[in-house]
């Protein structure tokens, strides 16, 4: 048998019960013990977290998720994933958009093309995917975004650019995901004696 091929494809079913997410970011601050007077500096550093739970189910859904954690190998491995309630845009888009311009890393604005003309493509809180695959890179939108009357748009997007873009680079606004990895190489599962399983995992994003 070959070896995985990463990213993995996580299964779908059943869906989370419970997800709670969190961006973590790379801050020093030091505070005076005189003046009590603070200096913070921001660095490059911000990663998704999340930890989901699964429904109780039997074990015929059960084998699709274990199988799942054997393939990951532990933290080697990596599988797509995306916010389990945020699926869908709460803003207009329905046309098929793309990058407009090269990006460099640490970018906030990322112009876009193709858009829906002169309509509130996406709503604050909104997340969009860029690239796919092995680069794919989940980023939400944090502000309202018009389109202007060519498809033109200024995604306001967190965290930074963690990779830069190209021209033409593919964005996915559907069930968007980015690239995560295990926080533990101990991955298990629970069962009772009419064989409900039970799972829960912790993930980062893999950079």
């Amino acid at each position: 048998m070959s070896a995985p091929v990463y990213p993995l494809t996580m299964p779908t079913s059943p869906n989370f019960v419970r997800s709670e997410w969190s961006i973590e970011r790379t801050v020093a601050r030091t505070t005076s013990p005189f003046t009590y007077g603070q200096s913070v500096h921001e660095y490059e550093g911000a990663i998704w977290t999340a930890t989901v739970t699964l429904p109780p189910m039997f074990r015929a859904q059960a084998v699709e998720w274990q199988t799942f954690f054997m393939q990951l190998h532990g933290t080697k491995g990596t599988f797509l994933m995306g916010d389990p309630d945020a699926g869908s845009p709460r803003g207009t888009i329905s046309n098929t958009i793309a990058v407009n311009g090269a990006h460099s890393i640490g970018a906030y604005d990322i112009t876009i093309d193709g858009a829906d003309t002169g309509e509130t493509i996406f709503e604050k809180g909104d997340y969009v995917q860029f690239n796919s695959g092995a680069t794919s890179q989940l980023h939400m939108i944090v502000e309202d975004i018009p389109s202007d009357g060519s498809g033109n748009a200024t995604l306001k997007v967190e965290p930074t650019l963690k990779v830069a873009l190209s021209n033409d680079a593919t964005i996915s606004y559907t069930n968007p995901k980015g690239v995560f990895r295990m926080t533990s190489n101990e991955l298990g599962w629970s069962a009772d004696r009419i064989s409900t399983y039970g799972i829960s995992f912790s993930c980062i994003q893999a950079l």
